[in-house]
């Protein structure tokens, strides 16, 4: 079956967002150890969902690694893409990039040993038809006893209530509390970006969304512009995720709380699940 684009009515929510994301995100490394190790226990080829910018799929290649990295976003593939092409040619020739919706993936003739989604790519996922066809698709992919690492964040209790019966969508960023977040320089203009987000979740959906706010100024303190980026998530909880795993044919083998493969706690920052195909 030959690979297809995805379906362009599936929204892409970092179109307008991804040279921020990778400003703000791209020194990410807290998480790479834990990869990493998984990595080197199963082997190439891996398979990352939701890519982005290339962080960790550049770093599983530097590795020694070959990686095929997918995501829904044209915007963050650009960016991942120009990474790339800064390498090695023995680096680049151990990454593969595509276009492709996580819940139609389609890699004909390719099977994993190790597949992530390293940092919250579930959440996107915002119906459960779309969840299972996913995790599926992940199952399908993998070989006999590969491995599937799901990172995502735990829900926290603190975060504004909001519905979203009716239109919400005027309000989301206005009626929640703002809150500061940090100072990011873009290194290639050096212009620097304050960052503020407004957080509100609605339990009896499981439904949350982000609203990310940057200030955009010049080396002298001036305002260049100011965005705004709403990006809608879908919590997903303990139990549920065990469940959704399990009916996708996978045996839960590890959930950690951070990725020191601490504990899963009630104060955990993160959940990370560790699941093998049955």
């Amino acid at each position: 079956m030959a690979e297809k684009e995805p379906n362009p009515a599936v929204v892409d929510p970092f179109a307008d967002f991804a040279e921020i994301y990778e400003m703000t995100h791209g020194d990410k490394e807290d998480d790479l150890p834990l990869y990493l190790e998984y990595a080197a226990r199963c082997g190439s080829p891996l398979l990352e969902v939701g890519c982005g910018t290339g962080r960790v799929t550049l770093a599983l290649a530097e590795a020694g690694h070959t990686v095929c990295g997918i995501d829904l976003s044209e915007n963050m593939l650009k960016i991942a893409r120009e990474k790339l092409a800064a390498q090695s040619a023995e680096i680049r020739e151990r990454v593969t990039l595509k276009r492709q919706d996580m819940c139609e993936l389609n890699i004909p003739g390719r099977s994993f040993g190790l597949a992530l989604m390293p940092y919250g790519e579930f959440a996107h996922v915002l119906e459960q038809e779309r969840q299972l066809a996913a995790l599926h698709a992940l199952q399908q992919h993998l070989k006999p006893g590969g491995l599937l690492i799901i990172g995502m964040s735990n829900w926290d209790a603190n975060e504004e209530r909001i519905s979203f019966k009716g239109n919400v969508i005027a309000q989301w960023g206005h009626s929640m509390p703002l809150k500061y977040e940090g100072i990011f320089e873009d290194r290639k203009t050096q212009r620097m970006i304050t960052r503020y987000i407004a957080r509100g979740y609605d339990p009896s959906v499981q439904m949350a969304v982000h609203v990310y706010i940057h200030e955009i100024t010049d080396q002298d303190g001036r305002l260049i512009a100011r965005k705004t980026n709403v990006l809608p998530l879908r919590y997903v909880f303990r139990y549920e995720m065990e469940l959704l795993l399990q009916r996708c044919g996978f045996v839960i083998e590890d959930i950690f709380g951070y990725y020191d493969k601490s504990e899963f706690r009630y104060d955990s920052k993160r959940m990370i699940f560790v699941a093998r195909k049955h």
